[in-house]
Order: structure tokens, then C-alpha cells, then sequence
């Protein structure tokens, strides 16, 4: 497994609060060469020894990626769960933040047959034949979609037993864990001051309570996924931050527009799109490049967008369009997100 240059910077991991251990008291023998101090009665992981396991993680999720292999990101507490479901969505990987159900693995023959259930009542959904069942039958089957959707909906795509498994908390994720080691699947796992670090494949000391320290490992590894796919594509070009950056925002409209507009989002893609990368670049040119379109008072060149009524046009014709897109697909519906937001609000 060849080594490659991560970009994992220590002083970036401080400001995350990656070092930050559980109290002394609460610990785990076996963390002993991970911890470098004790600070008023906290043990401070050594960052060092972080850097390095995360390293090895991150080359070994960039090899499995390349070879096609399926990852599955695990963290159901609340801290975690967000930024599980944002890093599995950016790499392509199946995820499970909400609660994990014994046997998900072990007795996959199960979950299976949930899985294909609950893709039944997703069909059923969409063409609309849940409508047309008596109220009592509907309301049960929707209640039923429903509470799939919150247990099994990170993993509704998924054919087969995984074949690597990100465990952020170990000691929250312990009967996941039993499972992949009674399957002997891989292991990447997100440990604190007390927990076991002989039980995963790949062990990475850290903070497993703050959310920027769960964020920052999360991207290394959702980024090392990505940059594996896209060397895929195109073996003979190296992905740069650019490339990532523009991967990102690609998958951010896709999922806006997917959430927004529904499953028949595709044909909006390419105009909203088009509308946030004129709008992000003629923004972040300001007056370097030479249009002629809006002249200031004080005679410099500036973008487009710098003028508040050419910006004020743009956000009406892409509000116009955005809801009309959803309209023609979820009908007078669509508005009933915001109808229940105001009435939470008030």
C-alpha cells in the first residue's frame, strides 16, 4: 500500500479539539501509548500518533476505493449523526446515523428483506397508489415508510455486507463493531481515552465528543474517498483542490435539488447550476475582469452581480424557476415544508 501526502496538519487537529481526552478517571489502560499528558484532570492524545493512524486510514480507504470496494459510515449519537450523513452523501457511501439495529450485518438475510420492503413502499409511494388506499391502510403504511426511512434510509441502496466499516464512537457503536469482527470486516475506528484500541483494523486516537473534531477526520477520509474515484475516472490526471472543490459543489446541487424538487430532479441540475457558478464568479471577480455590462460611478469596471439590481434580477429568475421546478414535479405540496416551518416557528 503505497503512502501518500494527506495534507493533515497539526495545528489544524488543536483548533479542532482533536487532542482532548475523557476525565483521568474514566480511561482505558490500553490508551496509554496514545496519551502524551494529562491538563487538570483530562488526558491530551498525542496528535502525533493521530496524524499518523489517520494517514494510514486515509491510504487505506484511497486503495479500497480504487478497487471499487463499498464503505459504510457508522455514528448514530447526536453529535455525530449530521456530519455522518454529509460525508457518506459526499463520498457515495452508505451510512447508518440514527440508530443501529441488531444483526444489521450478521443476519443480513433480514435486513435485506427489510430493505427490499421498505423499496416496495417508496414505489408505492411515488406512483401514488398509497393515495388510493383506504385512509386507516395508508396513514399505517406511511407510518411504516416512515420509520424505515429514519432507520434504514442511509443504507437503502445497499446490496451486499460492506466491505469496510468507519465506526466513529467506538464505545456508543460496540454491537456494530462485534458485528464486523464476527464477519471479519475491516475496521476504521474513531477511539477516545477510553476505549479499546486492539479491537479495530485501524484505531485513530481522537476527540469522539466534539463535532469539529469529528468533522475534520470524517472529511480526511470522505476527501482520500474522493480523490480515489475521481483517479478512476481519470487515471492519468491527479485530482487537485479545485477538482474536490468543484466535486463538492456538484454534489451539494444534486442533493438541494433532490431534496427540493424530488426524485425527477435531473433536467435542473445543469441551469441551477450554471445560475451559482455565474453567480459565485462573477461575485468573486469583482472588478478583474473587463465587462463593460455595469459601469460604477466612479467610472471602474466591476461584475455584474456587483450591481444590487442586476443581482436582485438574477435571484428573482432563479427563485421563479427553483419553485416552479418544484411545483411541476410535487404540486401545490411543496409548500408544505415551509407551511409546517412558520408553524414551528411561532
Amino acid at each position: 500500500m503505497a503512502r501518500r501526502y494527506w495534507n493533515i496538519n497539526l495545528e489544524e487537529m488543536m483548533e479542532a479539539g482533536i487532542h482532548f481526552g475523557h476525565g483521568t478517571r474514566k480511561w482505558n489502560p490500553r490508551m496509554a501509548p496514545y496519551i502524551s499528558a494529562k491538563h487538570k484532570g483530562i488526558h491530551i492524545t498525542n496528535l502525533t500518533k493521530t496524524a499518523r493512524f489517520l494517514s494510514e486510514a486515509c491510504d487505506l480507504v484511497f486503495d479500497a476505493a480504487s478497487r471499487g470496494k463499498q464503505f459504510l459510515i457508522v455514528g448514530t449519537k447526536n453529535k455525530a449523526a449530521d456530519s455522518v450523513a454529509r460525508a457518506a452523501i459526499r463520498a457515495r457511501c452508505h451510512y447508518v446515523n440514527k440508530k443501529w439495529l441488531g444483526g444489521m450485518l450478521t443476519n443480513w438475510s433480514t435486513t435485506e428483506t427489510r430493505l427490499q420492503k421498505f423499496r416496495d413502499l417508496r414505489t408505492e409511494q411515488k406512483t401514488g397508489r398509497l393515495n388510493r388506499l383506504p385512509k386507516r391502510d395508508a396513514a399505517m403504511l406511511k407510518r411504516q415508510l416512515s420509520r424505515l426511512q429514519t432507520y434504514l434510509g442511509g443504507i437503502k441502496y445497499m446490496t451486499g455486507v460492506p466491505d469496510i466499516v468507519i465506526i466513529v464512537d467506538q464505545q456508543e457503536e460496540y454491537t456494530a463493531l462485534r458485528e464486523c469482527l464476527t464477519l471479519g470486516i475491516p475496521t476504521i475506528c474513531l477511539i477516545d481515552t477510553n476505549c479499546d484500541p486492539d479491537l479495530a483494523d485501524i484505531s485513530i486516537p481522537a476527540n469522539d465528543d466534539a463535532i469539529a473534531s469529528i468533522r475534520l477526520i470524517l472529511n480526511k477520509l470522505v476527501f482520500a474517498i474522493c480523490s480515489a474515484l475521481i483517479a478512476v475516472r481519470n487515471p492519468q490526471t491527479i485530482p487537485t483542490a479545485g477538482q474536490n472543490f468543484f466535486e463538492y459543489v456538484l454534489e451539494f446541487i444534486r442533493d438541494v435539488s433532490k431534496t427540493q424538487i424530488g426524485e425527477e430532479y435531473g433536467p435542473w441540475v445543469p441551469f441551477i447550476g450554471t445560475m451559482f457558478l455565474f453567480l459565485f464568479f462573477s461575485n468573486w471577480s469583482g472588478a478583474l475582469l473587463p465587462w463593460k455590462i455595469i459601469q460604477l460611478p466612479h467610472g471602474e469596471l466591476a461584475a455584474p452581480t456587483n450591481d444590487i439590481n442586476t443581482t436582485v434580477a438574477l435571484a428573482l429568475i432563479t427563485s421563479v424557476a427553483y419553485f416552479y421546478a418544484g411545483l411541476s414535479k410535487k404540486g401545490l405540496g411543496y409548500f408544505s415544508k415551509y407551511h409546517h416551518l412558520l408553524v414551528f416557528q411561532e
